[in-house]
């Protein structure tokens, strides 16, 4: 399924099935029960739609961005993560797709809601400012989303457990 040259159209087909049957016959059962009050965090489309996400996690100098840039193709090319012996990465890079290589502020991420971020927002400035995301013309990302992440494995584990 990762090397066809388009997303099939059953697991489209799926996802919007699945947005439906939350719509029309979970969120109304939130509600009722007020299940947000218990929560605090209401679903949105664009979690509900989201792609696999995937995160590398280790101690500095593994290899973790190494085999991002490795998994994309995007050694020696302008695109590649910066990697080195030192600890390099400082904040969570989001690899996206997108038309253009683009980067994205984590504030920016969190406030939008077709994307699947948003719970992000509750921890606040310092923490959003430590997210990047960073958009990339690749097929793979079109099915799957990466997450490299810093040195701090306990920072990485909270985010493990937030985007659950």
């Amino acid at each position: 399924m990762l090397n066809e040259d388009k997303p099939s159209d059953d697991y489209s087909a799926v996802l919007q099935r699945l947005r439906k049957i939350y719509h029309s016959s979970i969120k109304p059962l939130e509600q009722s029960y007020k299940y947000n009050e218990l929560r605090q965090h209401e679903i949105t489309d664009g979690e509900i739609t989201s792609k696999p996400m995937v995160l590398f996690l280790g101690p500095w100098s593994v290899g973790k961005s190494t085999m991002i840039n490795y998994l994309l193709g995007l050694e020696n090319t302008r695109y590649q993560l910066y990697t080195g012996a030192e600890p390099t990465t400082s904040e969570f890079t989001v690899l996206m797709h997108g038309p253009k290589l683009k980067t994205i502020e984590g504030i920016v991420m969190a406030a939008d809601s077709a994307r699947s971020f948003s719970p992000l927002e509750k921890f606040g400035q310092n923490f959003l400012e430590k997210l990047i995301g960073i958009e990339v013309p690749h097929k793979l990302l079109e099915r799957v989303t990466f997450v490299d992440t810093p040195v701090e494995t306990v920072n990485s584990c909270v985010l493990v457990l937030l985007l659950q």
